[in-house]
């Protein structure tokens, strides 16, 4: 049987989600900006703490994944609390080969602005999102879609705007031929990357990012984005055709990281915020009923920049690992709300969890022997990670491990925002090792590998090649069983890690604090709050 999602018209999300499984196997402040949930006859009112880069965009492609994008789009299916796809704006998703896919829309769902969603709406954000020139940032997520290399050409202009293999049959039905078989497609249409655009989207790209007319269950109100506002107001659409959100409004406000978040929320002036490490376990031990718990489907690791000519003999990178304690620092510093890695994702996913790494253990005489017998370290190193106090703490105890262990006494920390961390990256001017966090698009380990050392993708931070490791993964996408996926993807894992572009070192357990005015607060698999479910009493 191959996979096939499907979904009997008019039966709502939350009630036919066990009916819905697509790969079933594979899976296992108020609005007035004082910051105190307020409660009503119409559900009342709550202010949420988020990092910055959460509403810095809000169209799907620039805007990526997180509790914002969500709760103002919604794909074509959903994650559902077993780790399954299932239905959301689609009603089927079916194919015969794995690479032909049809797409059947259920009726009745439309824009915040009562335009109705059609395969058309897909098609067109698909295209925007897809064509280089727009420079969309996770536009590389449509890669697996035939006729993305022709809007991405290596030099020149793109020939084509469109991509080949995205056609809008009818008004509820989508083709897409992928470039290779993929079993696990339904589980990436669950991206908000992946969501539609009404026809005045394509008017302005620009403008309707600061201010966009979504699909999902809040509407931004106006205005949206504004330069120098810290603030973004949500309002609950009372025409969604999924499950309603539970609070009439939601008002987002932006912090630079998680602990100003953090100490917001401890001042009263937002009602939730996510917490990790020492405020997490503070969290719990000062009021525990008022905190929600997640193992993030990710992790967190030191890249290796391998263009950089130090990095490039696989003995350096080794040393660099073994030298780190991970016990010390999920122990001690995290206060134990960290698991220890030794591969690129958690139990929690599908295939996650493995020993996959050799190499990620404790062995400081080992590290300082790999260490000589490449040449030893000749002068100055740069850490980089992003500009968050915790990330920031954890790379000062890496630092402080590879100067005892390794011997290397002149080091420093450079510390950027995500937003230009990244490009900087991808750009290769980072000239040292850099620690970051990379979750899980949805819940299996096929999807993070994909990620993290796929050539193009724009979450491969170490410039990762590998033939190996793509044929490996390239079957596991055409395999038709989970066993095979995992046992396939598993392989290319260790296949990955057996190289060392990059050392895993433990995975967060993440947590949000919140306001005992609230119910409802429940972390997805990334342990980002679902917003749509948050109750004011």
């Amino acid at each position: 049987m191959f996979p096939v999602l499907r979904r009997r018209k008019g039966v709502r999300a939350a009630a036919a989600g066990a009916a819905l499984s697509v790969l079933a196997a594979l899976t296992g402040c108020g609005a007035d900006g004082v910051g105190r949930a307020a409660p009503g006859p119409d559900g009342g009112s709550f202010s949420i703490g988020v990092p910055a880069w959460y509403v810095a965009h809000l169209t799907p492609g620039r805007a990526g994944k997180s509790s914002v994008a969500d709760a103002i789009w919604t794909p074509l299916t959903r994650i559902d609390d077993r780790g399954r796809a299932v239905g959301a704006v689609a009603q089927s998703v079916r194919s015969s080969d794995l690479r032909h896919w049809t797409i059947e829309l259920r009726h009745g769902w439309t824009f915040h602005n009562g335009e109705p969603v059609t395969a058309r709406s897909f098609a067109d954000a698909w295209n925007a999102a897809a064509y280089g020139p727009n420079a969309m940032p996770y536009g590389y997520l449509f890669s697996d879609i035939q006729g993305y290399t022709d809007l991405n050409p290596l030099k020149g202009k793109p020939k084509r705007t469109t991509l080949s293999g995205v056609r809008a049959v009818d008004a509820h039905t989508l083709k897409v031929t992928l470039s290779r078989p993929l079993s696990v497609f339904p589980y990436t249409l669950t991206s908000t990357v992946f969501a539609p655009m009404p026809k005045t989207a394509f008017k302005d790209l620009a403008g309707f990012d600061r201010l966009p007319i979504g699909n999902g269950p809040y509407e931004v109100a106006a205005p949206g984005i504004k330069p120098g506002v810290q603030q973004l107001t949500l309002r609950r659409y009372d025409g969604y055709a999924g499950p309603e959100g539970s609070a009439a409004r939601i008002t987002v406000k932006s912090y630079q990281d998680d602990a100003t978040a953090f100490t917001s929320f401890q001042s009263g002036a937002v009602d939730v915020a996510l917490a990790s490490g020492s405020r997490l376990a503070q969290a719990r031990r000062t009021d525990a009923d008022d905190v929600a718990l997640s193992t993030a489907g990710g992790v967190v690791y030191l890249g290796f920049p391998l263009w950089d000519k130090r990095f490039r003999d696989r003995r350096v990178r080794q040393a660099f690992s073994l030298a780190i304690n991970r016990h010390a620092v999920t122990r001690s510093l995290l206060q134990g709300l960290a698991s220890p890695a030794a591969g690129i994702a958690p139990d929690t996913v599908t295939g996650g969890g493995q020993r996959a790494c050799a190499d990620c253990r404790y062995d400081p005489t080992r590290a300082r022997r790999l260490l000589s017998e490449a040449g030893g370290w000749h002068g100055r190193l740069t850490l980089w990670t992003q500009a968050d106090p915790a990330m920031q703490t954890v790379l000062e105890a890496v630092l402080n491990q590879l100067r005892t262990n390794l011997g290397i006494t002149s080091i420093t920390l450079e510390a950027q925002p995500t937003d230009q961390l990244y490009p900087n990256l991808s750009a290769h001017k980072a000239d040292g090792p850099f620690l970051l966090y990379m979750g899980a698009s949805y819940p299996a380990l096929y999807a993070q590998a994909q990620q993290l050392f796929t050539t193009g993708s724009g979450t491969n931070t170490t410039g990762y090649r590998s033939g190996t490791f793509t044929s490996l993964l390239d079957r596991a996408a055409a395999a038709r069983t989970t066993p095979r996926i995992t046992a396939l993807t598993r392989r290319a894992e260790r296949t990955a890690l057996d190289d060392l572009p990059l050392a895993p070192l433990y995975h967060p357990v993440t947590g949000a604090v919140h306001g005992p005015d609230l119910t409802g607060v429940h972390l997805d698999f990334l342990g980002d709050v679902q917003l749509a479910r948050i109750s004011v009493r």
